[in-house]
Parts: C-alpha cells; structure tokens; sequence
C-alpha cells in the first residue's frame, strides 16, 4: 500500500525549507522554460509536474499580462500628474502680412515665450497626484493577488487531476478482487458449495464495482480537459499530469504556537491588499471631501510672457509682462479677478491693466458635491470596518477548516488501515468457509471507498493549506504547510 510521510508534530515555520511554489522568483524563471517546451513539443505528450504546470499556466494567462500592463500605465499617469506642479510653457512663431490700399504694407515677426505657474488651487494637483501614486500601488497588489491566485487555483487542479487519476487504480484492483471472487464462487457453484442466489449477489457487486471503475474514468478525462483549458492547452494536446499525492509530498500540521488564530488574523489585516484598498478610498474620499467644502478657496495663478517682435527677422523689440489671476466660487457664482503689468517696444510703452467679471448662478452645484462627497465619505469608513471583520472571518473559517482537514487524513488513514486489516481476515473466513464472500465483496467495495476518502482528505488539506495562506494575504507556501519530498530538509 502507497504511504504518506505526514510529519505530526509542530515545524517551526523559520526552518529553511524550499517549496515547489515558493520563492516566486524561481517560479518565473521557469515559466518560459516550459511555455518553449511546450510550444515545441507538437503532437507529443506533453508531461507536467506541478512546477511546470505552474509555468504554463503563468505564461499563458492574458488576464494577468493585463493587470501587469495596468500597473505601466499607472506609473505613466504618476508621471503625468507630477508634470501638473511645474510652469505651463509655450513657445510660438508669428509671421504677418498686412497689405494696405493706398498706405504701406504691414508686415512683422512674433518670436514669443508664455508660463503659466498655479500658486494656490485648493489641493487639486496634490490630491491627483495621491491618486496616480495609490492606483499605481494598487495595480501592483492586484497583480500579486492575481499571480497568488493563478497559483492556489492551478495546484488545486493539479491535486484534483492526480486524485481522478489515482481513484481510477483504486477502483481497478478493487474490480480484480471483485472479478476473483466471482471466478471463486462459480468454482463453487459448480461443486455445489454455492447457491444461484450467491452468485447473482456477486455479480450484482460486481457490476457495481464496474459502474465505479467506468465512472472514475469519465470523471478523469473530464477533470484533465477541465485542467487543459485552465492552463490554456490546445484540446488536441495530449497531456500527462505526473506525480503522486501520497508519495512525492509531505503535509505537516499548522504551527499552533507560532501561529495562532489572533496572530492570524493580524497577519491578514496587516497584509490583505483588501484592507489596503479600503484605507485608499477613504484617504481619496476624505480629500474629496476636504476639496468640496472649500469651494469658495481661491484658484490663484501667476503667468509671465516674454516676445520679440520687429518687421524684419531676426526680431529685436523686446516686449515683457507679468499677470496675477484669481478665481473663486461665491454661493454658487464665480468671480475672476485678474492684474496685469507689461512693457513694450523696449520699454517705451507701459501698460497696466485690471480685470473683474462675475458669471451668476453658474456654479449651483457646490451643495450637491458637498453632500455627496459626504455620503461617499461614510460609506468608505463603514466599508473600511466591515472588510477588516470579514477578512478576520474568512481567516478564522480557513483555519477552522485546515484543522479538520488534518483531522480528516487521520480519522481516514485509521480507517483505511482497519478495513485492510479487517479485509485480510475476511479473506481467511471466506477460504475457510467460515463467511460468505458476498461478505468479503461487500468489504472490498467499503475499502476501496475508503481508499479514495483518504486520497479526499489529502487534497482537502492540501487546498485548505492554499486557502488559508490566500487569506492571510500572503504567499503559497508561507506557512509551510506542504513541501515537495525532494525539497525538504
């Protein structure tokens, strides 16, 4: 019988153990190793272990490339929010040609250099610019959501794909067994040691066993097309999934005294991107906020031009001057109010001019950002309290659920051993004569039942292990939970 190597006893989670997921650097540099094998192997079978398989299924996921091209453009659109606090500046070139009836013609070159800088605007270019940052971040975070999910999802598949396969041989050897009990009792029959309705109890089992068998062959080659399409893997690919459940990995039990379910719970909150996002929002909403009640803060601007100007080119006649402008919202009004000083044909002509305008009524809808702004505000505080309660319930649901999965491997892994050894004296009886081998068949159904709780259990824990360690917002294989044999110290 296969064995499992399960380590019962607490590992300190400082060991320095290597997992087949972790680190994630590893990983990418294996993707496209087995993306070009992949790409190369045409026709054959293609086979995949669960490091490969975690490679294909990295290199072929467009949606994360997406959230990995998202994060380019949030780094651009920081860039483009950093350039709005400096100077506004223009450069310009200005031929003219005036013909005139009966005096002389006009003509003249322009050559002139306008800046415009914003002093004051009531935190607009500030707030902008934490948005383009705090989007930016989380791009990154999403990806790395993304990427620990692809991961989590892909070993899951993984796991189911060898249970399929491996409940498939379950069923085979417990179809021979069935097959060699029904060879024995028409032995029987023939020497009268057996009744007809002996037999057909057999064959009834039988038939059940061959139901089983077919059935876990169907479920196989549905959950392996299921895996092909997950990795993005041509249909007409042929694809073997290698390795053993029972064999190639070792499952130890969660580190009680390191980690407990308070520590837990800190860990996801201090590193969920959940939890991040929310306090995002309402630093967002909060300056939001802050901006629509000083609507009536002025937008102060000051502006400076510089030009040459002359009939003939290249242009000497300097021209110079320096603006103030500011605008603001009075009780839904506007007002601008503007002041300008500036020197021409080389300082001959001085010019001052003031300028006030007032637009009615055409900012009414200040009340309404402001109560909306409002509402947005304590909507985003209330969500940022209830993602923390429910990030601290999903954690406390995955712990709960690892632990009665590793409670599960044991409870089936008895049973497992007390249907073999209960099989092995059944054996003996029905040779003996002293039980019936509708008996002995009966036993032979259960264990093979068992055989496959068992195989249940271990991808169970296995998928709790991943699960619990995406609600810590962590990544797989953080808690060391699980570890390839060849890899473990």
């Amino acid at each position: 019988m296969l064995c499992l190597c399960i380590l019962s006893k607490n590992v300190d989670a400082e060991e320095p153990v290597q997992f087949e997921n972790s680190p994630q650097e590893k990983l990418h540099n294996s993707v496209e190793h087995y993306a070009l094998n992949y790409s190369q192997s045409g026709a054959t079978t293609v086979k995949l272990n669960l490091e490969n398989a975690l490679g294909v299924a990295i290199s072929r996921n467009f949606e994360l490339d997406a959230i990995k091209a998202t994060g380019k453009v949030q780094h651009l659109a920081i860039t483009e929010r950093w350039r709005d606090f400096f100077p506004t500046l223009s450069l310009s070139y200005m031929q003219t040609e005036e013909s005139r009836l009966r005096e002389p013609d006009v003509r003249q070159h322009r050559m002139s250099v306008d800046s415009q800088i914003t002093v004051y605007d009531g935190g607009q270019r500030s707030l902008a610019y934490d948005v383009a940052k705090l989007q930016a971040l989380l791009a990154r975070n999403d990806y790395r959501i993304a990427l620990n999910e692809i991961i989590a999802k892909t070993r899951n598949a993984y796991f189911q794909v060898l249970q399929l396969r491996d409940s498939i041989e379950i069923n085979r050897k417990t179809l021979e067994r069935g097959k060699m009990q029904l060879m024995f009792i028409n032995k029987e029959l023939q020497l009268g040691e057996a009744t007809k309705f002996d037999k057909l109890e057999i064959e009834a089992k039988v038939k059940e066993m061959e139901l089983n068998f077919e059935k876990s062959k169907n479920d196989f080659t549905t959950g392996l097309n299921q895996f092909k399409r997950m990795l993005r893997v041509d249909w007409r690919q042929p694809v073997e999934v290698i390795g053993d459940i029972e064999n190639d990995f070792i499952i130890r039990s969660l580190n009680e005294d390191k980690f407990s379910i308070d520590s837990l719970v800190a860990i996801a909150v201090k590193n969920r991107k959940e939890v991040e996002s929310t306090d995002v929002e309402y630093i967002i909403n909060q300056k939001k906020y802050t901006i629509n009640k000083r609507y009536n803060f002025p937008r102060i601007s000051v502006g400076l031009n510089y030009s040459l100007t002359d009939q003939e080119f290249f242009p000497r006649e300097k021209n110079w001057g320096v603006n103030i402008k500011a605008t603001t919202a009075l009780w839904g009004n506007s007002a601008d109010i503007s002041t300008g000083y500036n020197e021409g044909e080389n300082g001959n002509v001085r010019t001052l001019t003031n300028n006030e305008s007032l637009q009615v009524l055409n900012s009414m809808d200040y009340k309404r950002k402001i109560l909306e702004s409002g509402i947005q505000l304590n909507i985003s505080k209330e969500h940022k309290n209830d993602v923390r309660q429910q990030i601290a319930l999903e954690v406390i649901n995955s712990y709960t659920t690892l632990k009665n999965a590793w409670k599960l491997i044991d409870i089936s892994r008895t049973q497992l051993e007390l249907y073999d050894n209960q099989l092995v004296i059944e054996r003996m009886k029905a040779n003996m004569g002293d039980s019936r081998r509708y008996d002995l068949i009966k036993k032979e159904i259960e264990r093979g039942e068992a055989a496959i709780a068992y195989l249940n259990s271990l991808v169970r824990y296995l998928s709790s292990a991943s699960a619990l360690e995406i609600a810590l917002g962590k990544d797989v294989g953080f808690l060391r939970l699980t570890a390839m044999k060849g890899d473990s110290k």
